[in-house]
């Protein structure tokens, strides 16, 4: 059994692994979150780089079964669940690091891509029933008229534009909705991005710690085998 400044690692480790579950299972709630509250834009796109809530689930399960193995290996002192946590742990770091770069420098195109699929979906307004309820319910849900506004339909406006969308409300001039769901889009997005973005970063420093940690601790508990055995 590890002794000294090494068990205070080995707690270290384990409560940040800990933590590192936990903030696995708040991506994938995050990532499920806004597959149920954005089923209809998502619908509507067709440029897989835009499914967000896929890549946040997938990688809120690698983070909970890291987590895993790490409090695993940390209280039980297992030598082999220890350094099988922390290559599969610098192997997601890797990836991660590499992910954030390609976010980064693709930020333009996919503001770019989201108003052409939309643009582009919007143009099957009427032709496609999918196309049409998933729009119609869009537009009744948040509060929005079109891509970038009302006048993206030329005059030929649906009555899930209206303020209060009841039949022939677009007949008597009701009020309708001026935001075009390109914007709304982008906002509720945004707003969820800076929870994510939140979450990321204590993930990412508790992974560096947990590599860190995680070395110290299978050296300790190596070390103490040999001395045990031989």
């Amino acid at each position: 059994m590890v002794e000294g400044g090494v068990a205070i690692v080995k707690y270290i480790l384990f409560l940040s692994n800990l933590v590192l579950w936990v903030g696995g299972l708040g991506l994938i709630i995050t990532g499920t979150v806004m597959q149920l509250k954005f089923p209809l834009l998502f619908d509507l796109l067709g440029d897989e780089r835009l499914a967000t809530p896929i890549v946040l689930i997938g990688l809120g399960c690698m983070c909970t079964l890291l987590g895993f193995l790490g409090c695993c290996g940390a209280i039980r002192e297992n030598y082999c669940l220890t350094v099988s946590f922390a290559v599969l742990l610098a192997l997601v770091l890797m990836v991660e690091t590499a992910a954030i770069i390609a976010g980064y420098a693709l930020i333009d195109p996919l503001e770019k891509s989201l108003g052409k699929e939309l643009t582009d979906g919007l143009k099957r307004y009427g032709k496609a029933d999918g196309v049409t309820l998933a729009w119609d319910g869009m537009q009744q849900e948040w509060d929005c008229c079109g891509v970038y506004n009302s006048s993206d339909y030329a005059g030929n406006l649906p009555e899930s534009c209206c303020v209060n969308p009841v039949y022939g409300c677009i007949k008597n001039k009701a009020p309708i909705h001026t935001t075009g769901c390109l914007g709304q889009a982008q906002k509720l997005i945004g707003q969820h991005t800076f929870i994510v973005g939140i979450i990321s970063t204590v993930l990412v420093t508790l992974q560096v710690l947990g590599v860190c940690f995680a070395c110290c601790l299978s050296k300790s508990i190596l070390k103490d085998f040999h001395d045990f055995y031989y």
